[in-house]
């Protein structure tokens, strides 16, 4: 399915997406134009990103978008079973509903995945866009890693948000969080403390609000330009419009 078919239907679909057109734009050139196939995301919400992804695997014929979230992102309308019914992308996403956090759920994929003691890897990509929280994503890279295969690449949405400027705090969680957590930008110390710092990963692209990371192949090998050559337009121009779209 063509990236302009989604966004039509996104703008029409009568709800404000948490994902813009440019962001959507992003995701969709990167999943169509770098051979990934086996897609993790952690936080889908009402969906607007993983159909962006999906699409772009429909567009090649293979792959499949693995998301998780709380039970409660069905409640919003639409929802993302909806929207994937609606754009015929059900063949291409796999939406995994959990009552508490994606980490438990990640365990249980590395116990399927694990073989004689070691745990084979089965993601080409991950985007983290959930929890936002040192306490729960810093564990969910460590995870992720596990499960993700050497020459693919991750990426991480809101580096720069806070609890604190969200519209959604209400005044009895800013009394319960200390006021460092609140203003701290959890997914950027994420990036830069545990990311940044792992061995396996040595090419990172900062843009706006997104954080790009690359898990090296070993053997010496590799797709770090993979972000390079997106139909004649670079990564960064699409990240950075992003930015632009979500700060108008």
């Amino acid at each position: 399915m063509k990236f302009e078919a989604v966004d039509e239907f996104v703008a029409e679909a009568g709800y404000t997406p948490f994902t813009s057109p440019a962001a959507g734009k992003m995701l969709y050139e990167f999943v169509l134009n770098s051979g990934v196939r086996d897609l993790l995301e952690l936080g889908f919400a009402q969906g607007t990103s993983t159909v962006y992804m999906a699409a772009a695997l429909q567009e090649r014929g293979e792959g499949l978008v693995t998301t998780i979230d709380r039970a409660t992102a069905l409640e919003r309308k639409p929802n993302l079973p909806e929207l994937a019914r609606a754009l015929a992308l059900e063949e291409y996403v796999r939406p995994i509903v959990v009552e508490n956090t994606y980490t438990w759920e990640l365990m249980r994929l590395i116990e399927r995945q694990t073989e004689r003691g070691e745990t084979v890897p089965c993601f080409d990509f991950c985007f983290f866009d959930g929890a936002h929280t040192w306490e729960t994503d810093g564990l969910a890279f460590f995870l992720v890693d596990k499960l993700l295969r050497h020459d693919r690449w991750v990426l991480f949405d809101d580096l720069h948000w806070t609890q604190a400027s969200s519209p959604l705090l209400t005044e009895e969680k800013a009394g319960r969080v200390p006021t460092e957590e609140l203003e701290t930008p959890q997914m950027k110390q994420v990036f830069d403390l545990l990311v940044r710092q792992h061995a396996d990963y040595v090419d990172f692209r900062v843009l706006g609000n997104y954080g790009w990371a690359y898990k090296a192949d070993p053997s010496g090998g590799g797709h770090s330009d993979d972000l390079e050559a997106l139909s004649g337009e670079t990564i960064f121009d699409l990240a950075f419009g992003a930015v632009r779209a979500r700060s108008e």
